[in-house]
């Protein structure tokens, strides 16, 4: 048959041709030279074919030391504890105040620079819509009625030895295990369990890890400035002081923010793959954002009390103190948590990155689940007294 001139056959190459060659224009209308186009080049959440993991200890270890830094940094310097949760609930119950403000919008820009810092980010894969909005009510409630989260307990507490956290941390760790295995979060997130990950390693390149060493001394340095410039306000909260807190706050969600992208946490499947305990996809690179992260923050707050005698911080009259005890909403708040962290692979801290490096329907979805569950919960129920 014939179709002005042009046979059926070569009518669909051409048709086919045309699709292809339309494609590649859209594609290259975006160079990667152009920092832009570089975060819109991320490509966004999926349900793709099966995917492998990978164990990345070079860049889980970098992720750690930094968001290690950034809860000493904020310790030292606002004498607050570094809890995305803790945050979050403070702004939903009416009670946040500009620092609050200032440290999310920090960890939210995170999500905007990364590519342009770190170059264009992998695609990560997300759980479907109404599973995204159950596991961000899971891990609001949970967080607001154990008062803390991965980075406020997991981190922040452990790292100063607050059983209290030890215990919530416990608890969300097997819970979170429990669901991966028994509601099929490895098959929702498209992650095969055929691969052994521990044996597929990727080693970060030399200029990735003299990128991650970049990033780490520049975080440090910035909040080491803005620790020697409040001390020369002689101790008193002045205006200048309240400026600088600020800024450290602001800086402190920012890098924390990309110390969650540089160690692969902002990565669903990955959060998933550590939990799943009893497959071989099992990926251990999470141990080593939290063991990175815990190390400098163990060593780096006693340096500070028993090296340097720092017994009060820059921009505070004193420490914030948390409560050590461990009761029954403590443990309940970690198994809700756990449970929601388990179906998801999503916790506040990467949640709130996502909204713009892997913006989509699903992730808006789950944190605007999390913000509603913890003032829902607020409401109804007697809050916590400190936040941890």
């Amino acid at each position: 048959m014939m179709l002005n001139g042009v046979s059926a056959a070569r009518a669909t190459s051409l048709s086919s041709r045309v699709r292809t060659d339309k494609r590649a224009f859209n594609n290259n209308r975006c160079p990667a030279v152009s920092a832009r186009c570089n975060r819109r080049a991320t490509v966004r959440a999926h349900h793709g074919p099966l995917v492998n993991l990978q164990f990345t200890p070079d860049s889980a270890l970098a992720g750690g030391l930094i968001l290690g830094s950034m809860v000493v940094a904020k310790r030292l310097n606002a004498g607050k504890n570094l809890g995305v949760s803790g945050e979050t609930k403070a702004i939903t119950r009416g009670a946040g105040t500009a620092t609050s403000a200032a440290f999310l919008l920090g960890i939210a820009g995170a999500g905007y620079l990364a590519p342009m810092i770190l170059g264009p980010q992998a695609s990560v894969p997300m759980v479907d819509a109404t599973r995204a909005i159950i596991a961000g009510a899971l891990v609001g409630v949970g967080s607001s009625v154990g008062c803390g989260c991965t980075s406020g307990h997991g981190i922040s507490g452990i790292g100063r030895f607050n059983m209290r956290s030890v215990a919530f941390t416990a608890v969300f760790m097997v819970v979170g295990a429990i669901t991966v295995a028994l509601t099929g979060t490895m098959a929702e997130l498209h992650v095969s369990t055929a691969t052994k990950t521990i044996d597929m390693v990727a080693r970060a390149p030399p200029v990735k890890a003299a990128l991650y060493a970049k990033l780490f001394a520049a975080g440090v340095a910035i909040q080491g400035a803005l620790y020697t410039l409040a001390k020369r306000e002689g101790g008193g909260i002045t205006d200048v002081v309240k400026r600088l807190e600020l800024v450290s706050e602001h800086v402190a969600g920012l890098f924390f923010g990309l110390g969650l992208v540089v160690s692969g946490m902002t990565n669903p499947a990955k959060v998933a793959g550590f939990l799943a305990v009893t497959s071989q996809a099992f990926d251990p690179s999470l141990a080593f954002v939290m063991g990175g992260a815990l190390t400098l923050v163990t060593v780096s707050m006693y340096a500070a009390k028993n090296v340097f005698g720092i017994n009060r911080p820059s921009m505070a009259r004193e420490f914030t103190s948390t409560p050590k005890y461990i009761d029954n909403e403590l443990l309940i708040g970690g198994a809700l948590f756990g449970a929601g962290w388990g179906l998801a692979g999503i916790c506040p801290g990467p949640g709130f990155v996502n909204l713009l490096l892997n913006s989509g329907r699903e992730i808006t979805l789950w944190c605007a689940s999390f913000l509603l569950a913890q003032k829902v919960h607020q409401q109804v129920m007697q809050d916590c007294k400190l936040e941890s």
